[in-house]
């Protein structure tokens, strides 16, 4: 099968998308299937090796502030395109993203959410021009439906299937101005039932975007998000010293500051009193100085040789992060629509503790591998972390479940097997 994945980059941090789709597709080239991945916006980040490397980078997210601003920029040629798109220059400009405000971010989201009738109908063409170059696809997956614009074109025009992916796209579109988001939604929400079929991580995230969008049931497929395993392996012996574990984008939606709060908490009680806080992930320049926030929250109460934080670490560092881990916790304040950091958690045998919501749930149901707590009790993070801290027997036994749990159902390497199965069964004709 020949198989397309268009997949937007971050630039300069580590993104769980980027990195779940050059898995994905590493696995389906490893099971004989031909995979190109198309970046577009920005470089992808990723913590292993790229799959396609020598790709154009399309819908730049330099030529797209360009030509959304300013109508020259909409009849360039190619070279100067070309010369926006340079990947070290992109990495320079998402390092700077805090300079798009809010108005900005409105307007440019409508502009690529009218596709072809808007002011970036040049790189829509770009990207069917491309396609038309090459081998077409049997298949082509977009890593977000907020791309949805750009797959109606290119199924109508490749005359092919088109599916997109949700991951979350509902706090993205809930942070937009009150007068660009209806907009926007009705704009996305008529693309979207125009593609071949909507893809979700969870039950909760597929039924949450059905109705956002008014999808009939039959439009939402379900494929869980997975990590790879290579590497992961369960700890030969318990952690030194006992340790609460952070892994996710280092910002206010990921809850860190309520993790580094619950810290404190249990720290205030005397019970552990070598307990250690470790805090590693994705951080930009716009996420500095609400990390430098909890850090003096740590350093006033005296904490801060007992804390670590290790921002936008590698694979190498990741898997060594989790395996010295006793607990983890992101106490995500929006639910998520899955959270591959707990799989990658559970996969190193590291029994989690989150918050009853999104598709937490769900995970936990399916690994055994922690707990969940009620995130509207201010206590209910503390209590949850200490209590398991306090039965240190049953957390191991959590961990082990969990790493048997990934192993058998959230490998990428099962994963592929099943979103071309599913492709299959929904195109008879694909082989």
């Amino acid at each position: 099968m020949k198989i397309a994945f268009i997949t937007p980059g971050t630039g300069n941090y580590y993104c769980g998308v980027c990195m779940r789709d050059n898995s994905l597709a590493r696995n389906l080239i490893d099971a004989g299937h031909e995979v190109t991945m198309l970046p577009t916006y920005l470089p992808h980040f990723l913590d292993e090796e790229p799959v396609s490397d020598d790709q154009p980078i399309f819908f730049g997210g330099i030529n797209v502030y360009l030509q959304h601003k300013f109508s020259l920029f909409r009849h360039t040629p190619e070279w100067i395109d070309r010369a926006f798109n340079a990947k070290w220059l992109l990495r320079k400009a998402a390092a700077r993203s805090g300079m798009t405000s809010s108005k900005d971010l409105g307007e440019i989201t409508l502009s690529t959410f009218k596709g072809e009738n808007g002011p970036l109908v040049k790189e829509v063409q770009k990207v069917v021009d491309w396609f038309r170059e090459h081998e077409k696809p049997d298949v082509v997956f977009l890593s977000t439906v907020l791309l949805a614009a750009l797959g109606r074109v290119v199924k109508r025009e490749l005359n092919l299937p088109v599916y997109g992916f949700l991951q979350g796209e509902d706090s993205f579109l809930d942070t937009l101005l009150d007068e660009y988001r209806t907009e926007a939604m009705d704009l996305l929400s008529a693309d979207v039932a125009r593609l071949d079929g909507c893809i979700a991580p969870s039950r909760y995230f597929g039924s949450e975007m059905a109705k956002r969008f008014n999808l009939p049931e039959e439009k939402i497929h379900f494929l869980s998000n997975g990590i790879t395993l290579d590497g992961y392996s369960l700890p030969d012996a318990s952690p030194v010293k006992p340790s609460i574990g952070f892994l996710a984008r280092l910002c206010p939606l990921k809850g860190l500051d309520l993790l580094v709060d619950a810290y404190l908490e249990i720290m205030k009680r005397g019970n552990h009193p070598e307990l250690e806080l470790r805090i590693a992930g994705g951080m930009t320049d716009d996420d500095a100085p609400y990390v430098e926030e909890q850090k003096e929250k740590i350093r006033a109460a005296g904490l801060d040789g007992q804390t670590t934080f290790l921002p936008n670490v590698d694979r190498d560092g990741k898997l060594a992060f989790l395996r010295d881990l006793t607990l983890f916790s992101v106490p995500s304040r929006y639910p998520e629509a899955f959270g591959l950091y707990v799989v990658e958690a559970l996969a190193a045998g590291v029994p989690v503790v989150l918050p009853h919501s999104g598709a937490f749930p769900e995970i936990i149901e399916a690994t055994e591998g922690g707990l969940l707590y009620q995130p509207e009790k201010t206590s209910a993070l503390p209590d949850a972390l200490e209590n398991l801290l306090a039965r240190p027997e049953e957390a191991h036994a959590m961990g082990l479940r969990g790493h048997e749990a990934v192993v058998e159902r959230f490998s990428n390497k099962t994963l592929a097997v099943e979103l071309v199965d599913l492709v299959k069964s929904l195109h008879p004709n694909i082989t």
